[in-house]
């Protein structure tokens, strides 16, 4: 995994680079310090005046999130640790 140090800043000079990020990140794992699973990422907010994703929009895992009636949370980037095959989030049992 990749540790984050800072916001994710989006060129918007780059076509299309905002639907990459958030298509390289929806259905990402999402799993807190202790290694539980949160969910998985359904979508990314981003702010167009500073071009920096602000935060993920996590689905609770299971048979409810494949039927699109999971539980969703949003989770400021902030609080991403570090983002590789999954999403490790800083704390636990963030939802």
């Amino acid at each position: 995994m990749q540790p984050i140090n800072a916001p994710m800043k989006i060129n918007k000079n780059r076509g299309g680079y905002i639907m990459k990020i958030a298509d390289e990140l929806k259905g990402k794992e999402v799993v807190d310090d202790t290694g539980n699973k949160i969910g998985e990422i359904s979508d990314v907010e981003w702010n167009p005046d500073s071009n920096m994703v602000e935060s993920i929009i996590v689905t609770e895992g299971g048979a409810a999130a494949k039927v699109g009636i999971g539980k969703k949370r949003e989770i400021s980037y902030n609080m991403v640790k570090a983002i590789g095959e999954k999403v490790l989030l800083k704390g636990k049992g963030m939802m």
